[in-house]
């Protein structure tokens, strides 16, 4: 089963450098790895951004794991600790996972303060020829806790096991918010 699940990994890396919004700061940067596998019973998603922006560095860490069990009944966490964004919560998923993508559950979330939320999500890969799209959209509300994400990826593989990428992410969590777009280099382990 290990061996499964490190031949499923894809491991990607994506380098950015922008003009800083204050010219007299120095280049903002980010170096990104991302390890996920997002295929068979257990899937996951580990992100590691190392970033200065405005000249002030910041780690930021995501991890989502999911294990869909033969009946359909899933169970996952979500770890997000986004210094730059100033976003922290650890959140554990229950529920019912359909084939189709379409998932729904509860979330127990862990910061200040615990709380339960409803969990509602679709994630779903479409692959044509060399070419991989991955959507997704996950809910997680109690109406005064509000985490919303929003994804979608297109791989474009040159082998077996390199790609290029292009990916689009938006995430609202309650009043704060982070948006990502970014171009990079994948291999499959």
């Amino acid at each position: 089963m290990i061996n499964e699940l490190i031949l499923a990994s894809i491991i990607s890396f994506s380098v950015s450098v922008r003009t800083p919004n204050d010219e007299t700061k120095p280049l903002d940067y980010e170096y990104s790895v991302k390890a996920e596998n997002n295929e068979g019973n257990f899937t996951y998603l580990e992100k590691i951004d190392f970033e200065r922006e405005l000249g002030v560095h910041y780690l930021d860490f995501v991890g989502n794991y999911n294990y869909k069990f033969d009946n359909d009944v899933f169970v996952g966490l979500d770890v997000v600790e986004k210094e730059s964004k100033d976003i922290f919560y650890r959140i554990t998923n229950c529920g019912w996972q359909h084939d189709s993508g379409f998932k729904v559950g509860l979330s127990f979330k862990q910061s200040d303060e615990y709380s339960v939320l409803a969990n509602l999500g679709y994630n779903k890969t479409f692959k044509q020829d060399d070419l991989d799209y991955i959507v997704g959209l996950s809910v997680k509300s109690n109406l005064d806790d509000n985490i919303i994400n929003v994804k979608s990826e297109i791989k474009k593989w040159f082998t077996e096991r390199v790609n290029v990428f292009a990916l689009y992410k938006h995430e609202y969590y309650n009043d704060k918010e982070d948006f990502q777009f970014k171009v990079g280099v994948g291999v499959k382990l």
